[in-house]
């Protein structure tokens, strides 16, 4: 009987350390899955548990986010989602394929969103230190990383090609795409600008780096560079460095770091103490830009910083808050950004029919660009507007 109990205990002792390394080296088997909603389960965590990535519950109690976030500190901020930030229900999974990689599924295993394109079997997956998830592949090769598809933030050590694009979320609780965009174009020149959110037609921009020479291409960028103690940077094809804003950066031994593109269209870079005693406990900006997002948008289409018929001024913290002007009030009380209209009773579109004017305009009054269109598509648009 001695013997049976010292090999059972023998045995225990010899799968612990295993089990243990499962669970905290960042590596997920191919088949392994998470379900919304269901708490016996876990999110994938990186080896120093800094990240996670698996389903995050919104305030609506029955809608989730599958997305990665600080797991450490107190209100794990978001920094990646999937399925363009579409939140799905309950019972919605997320498990990893050997020939898609990651694939979402709603309740009734319908697909809706996956890792694609992915040319190799992938081997396992692995929720890096650095906040990237990755597909990995036969003889180590990575495949697919959430790194190469941001949504609205950078992270250290992240990399933005020519033609990259971050977009920010609609709102502060609203993930899908919002109206801003940071771009890398084909120019050199990094980017920020509104566009539409029904066709995604580009206005003009209100932030640029003045990193485009059309003499002397090689004195144009190509890279946006999050680097590792936390400066970001337009790498130019000569190999110099145009830091977006010159600043001291606290040691990144003691902080995170993150660049996000807020839904209110000005992109900052937060660091937060790594340590729980560590005051303040919170997010701290250390730059933004634009400086002032209510005169820097000059657009002659589209909205401006806050909605139509709103007051835009600028806080301490350089982000707009918008308010509406007396009479007005906002068309969706959800959305303090939104667009102001008159508080004069409910709106009935059959009230309201429109007339051709051959010839005619009114310039620099124009308020969105629709691109495709169609005199029905505008028509429409128009009269629900």
């Amino acid at each position: 009987m001695s013997y049976v109990l010292l090999h059972t205990l023998f045995c225990f002792l010899l799968l612990l350390p295993f089990s243990t390394i499962a669970q905290t080296n960042g590596t997920v088997d191919v088949g392994a899955s998470i379900t919304a909603g269901d708490r016996s389960t876990t999110p994938w965590l990186s080896a120093s548990q800094d990240f996670a990535f698996g389903f995050k519950q919104l305030q609506d109690n029955n809608l989730f986010l599958l997305c990665i976030w600080y797991y450490k500190i107190p209100d794990q901020t978001i920094v990646w989602y999937a399925n363009e930030g579409v939140p799905v229900s309950a019972g919605s999974k997320v498990g990893i394929t050997a020939g898609k990689g990651l694939v979402l599924s709603d309740p009734q295993g319908r697909e809706l969103w996956s890792s694609t394109p992915i040319l190799n079997q992938v081997a396992y997956g692995s929720m890096s230190d650095k906040g990237s998830f990755v597909l990995v592949g036969g003889g180590s090769v990575n495949i697919w990383e959430s790194f190469k598809y941001p949504t609205d933030t950078l992270l250290p050590t992240q990399i933005m090609e020519s033609g990259g694009v971050l977009f920010s979320r609609q709102s502060e609780k609203n993930f899908s795409r919002g109206r801003f965009q940071l771009r890398l174009l084909g120019d050199g020149n990094l980017v920020l600008n509104t566009r539409d959110l029904g066709t995604n037609f580009a206005y003009d921009a209100y932030y640029w780096s003045n990193t485009y020479d059309g003499v002397n291409v090689t004195n144009s960028g190509y890279r946006v560079i999050f680097n590792e103690t936390g400066y970001i940077f337009v790498l130019t094809r000569s190999n110099q460095r145009e830091l977006l804003r010159p600043t001291t950066v606290p040691p990144s031994g003691d902080y995170y770091y993150r660049a996000t593109l807020n839904f209110d269209g000005v992109l900052t870079q937060y660091y937060h103490p790594k340590t729980e005693n560590a005051d303040p406990k919170t997010w701290t900006p250390l730059w933004s830009e634009p400086d002032n997002i209510c005169v820097d948008i000059r657009a002659n289409q589209g909205r401006w910083a806050c909605g139509f018929n709103s007051i835009c001024t600028i806080d301490d913290y350089q982000r707009p808050s918008c308010s509406c002007p007396e009479g007005y009030s906002l068309l969706d009380p959800n959305d303090k950004n939104g667009d102001c209209t008159p508080s004069c009773g409910d709106y009935n579109r059959d009230l309201y029919d429109l007339s051709v004017l051959i010839d005619t305009d009114w310039p620099l009054s124009d308020y969105e660009q629709l691109n495709p269109s169609s005199e029905e598509v505008c028509r429409n648009s128009c009269l629900q507007d």
